[in-house]
């Protein structure tokens, strides 16, 4: 039996099964078959319910900050989407978060960055200052502050990273494309 799941049991011994499921968000069998190793499902998903809710194992949300696994598996799987914070985690799980466990298809599709500006199809021009007044009001409108509107940058900052190297990727092969030898 691994450390987690003799925590597991030890929690269960002490509050009951029922308790235990109900803070991991579980049913009862499911916490009595990873306790007797007869669990059929996601068992590294059950890892890290455990870990996060009586572990004190955490991960840095780039929304909610530094909260723990079982709550971040709890948000990747948030479908509502009319409370602004709630609206702002089903957006940064599906789009690219690093602690995001969700399949792929249930992710966002990126748009694709055209290579070949030789059509008209050049791309928009991307306005730092219009950014910068969008998150502002962002952060303004969710109440975040100063905090917020600097997560708010980070994640605008890895986008931009994530298209400025596609970019560079995409010129080198079309360089490598016109002249093999190289």
């Amino acid at each position: 039996m691994s450390k987690w799941q003799q925590i597991l049991a030890e929690q269960a011994n002490e509050h009951g099964q029922d308790a235990v499921a109900k803070y991991l968000g579980v049913s009862k069998t499911v916490i009595s078959q990873l306790i007797n190793s007869k669990y059929p499902g996601d068992l590294q998903r059950m890892k890290k319910l455990v870990e996060g809710a009586y572990m004190q194992r955490t991960v840095v949300c780039p929304i909610m900050g530094e909260l723990p696994l079982h709550q971040c598996d709890k948000h990747q799987n948030n479908t509502i989407t009319s409370n602004p914070i709630k609206l702002r985690l089903y957006r940064a799980c599906r789009s690219g978060c690093p602690h995001s466990t969700l399949p792929e298809q249930k992710q966002f599709k990126r748009i694709a960055i055209q290579a070949d500006f030789s059509a008209n199809d050049t791309p928009k021009r991307y306005s730092a200052d219009a950014a910068y007044n969008r998150l502002e009001r962002q952060s303004q409108t969710d109440g975040g502050g100063v905090r917020q509107l600097c997560n708010l940058l980070k994640q605008e900052l890895k986008a931009l990273e994530l298209r400025y190297n596609k970019l560079i990727q995409q010129q080198a092969a079309r360089r490598q494309h016109e002249d093999p030898k190289n």
